[in-house]
């Protein structure tokens, strides 16, 4: 089966996106598992995506061509990345805006279960001290993707990781992941505990997740939860908001910080439960359900 995918709007929303990743990965295993044959439609002077095997086509002109191109290197489906639809005699199906579920030519729509990143995999002790050396000179660390997140959420952890360092008296650090958060350098500024704080947008969260004591979800705009899928992975613990608690009042993160660093069961609890949860979440599950979608679409 020969696939064109408009990946234009995935090079506006940028390699980061988690929904970039996740098409993207979902359409490399289409291609190792399904024998999928990849069409990629892409801005001229758009971002560079991390594409899987197949024939790169950019666009010059508007989006009524995508019908007219298709058919030319005879695509057997078009399957679009924003949510639009496209009036064509080839059969095609589009991933809907900020989500993972695709819908066809039928109007069915199929929410396409997520999967961690292929890359990712938990790490051996050595290894993850390796990972602690380079990222934070050998001391353990929490890290939290702040990409999407509110100012007011940010500014909650880092209240919470204060109370913590304050009742705890640890070395331990805190990684902020994610750009687009110039504020965050202004408030860190007359941060008390600046020197344990460390920036990192320029890094992504499997190179740095393997390593990492615990990872600290704060709410976020257009996350499908792929960091929470990476840690499980990774054998690493997940703490987050707790459901009715006001999203100003770092107390109950902090405490949930200090119960993962004095209670060994607690962290390794959760650990468990999320290598448990883990094995529903892979990427061959995601493709037998795109793949069976697209055959119904036919």
């Amino acid at each position: 089966m020969r696939i064109f995918l408009d990946c234009r709007p995935l090079q506006y929303e940028g390699v980061d996106s988690e929904r970039t990743r996740f098409i993207l990965s979902c359409a490399t295993g289409l291609g190792v598992y399904r024998g999928v044959e990849w069409l990629f439609l892409l801005k001229e002077k758009g971002v560079n995506l991390p594409l899987p095997a197949g024939e790169k086509i950019v666009a010059r002109r508007s989006f009524w061509l995508i019908s007219r191109i298709a058919r030319k290197y005879k695509a057997d489906l078009i399957m679009m990345t924003d949510g639009r639809k496209v009036w064509s005699s080839v059969p095609r199906c589009r991933w809907m805006r900020g989500g993972s579920s695709l819908r066809l030519s039928s109007g069915e729509e199929v929410t396409v279960p997520l999967a961690a990143d292929e890359s990712v995999a938990p790490l051996a002790m050595k290894e993850r001290d390796r990972v602690k050396e380079r990222v934070t000179g050998g001391k353990e660390y929490f890290v939290s993707d702040i990409t999407g997140a509110g100012m007011t959420e940010v500014v909650r952890l880092l209240k919470a990781f204060s109370l913590f360092k304050k009742r705890q008296l640890s070395n331990m650090m805190l990684i902020l992941m994610g750009k687009g958060h110039s504020g965050v350098v202004e408030k860190l500024d007359s941060y008390k505990y600046r020197q344990d704080v460390i920036l990192r947008p320029e890094v992504r969260m499997e190179e740095v997740i393997g390593g990492a004591y615990a990872l600290v979800r704060v709410a976020r705009r257009d996350s499908l939860g792929l960091d929470v899928l990476n840690a499980w992975k990774a054998h690493v613990p997940v703490i987050g908001e707790e459901t009715g608690v006001p999203a100003v009042d770092p107390v109950p993160l902090a405490d949930g910080l200090k119960s993962l660093y004095k209670d060994e069961a607690f962290r390794r609890g959760l650990i468990e439960k999320g290598m448990l949860r883990s094995a529903d979440f892979h990427l061959q599950r995601s493709v037998t359900t795109i793949w069976d979608a697209i055959g119904r679409n036919q």
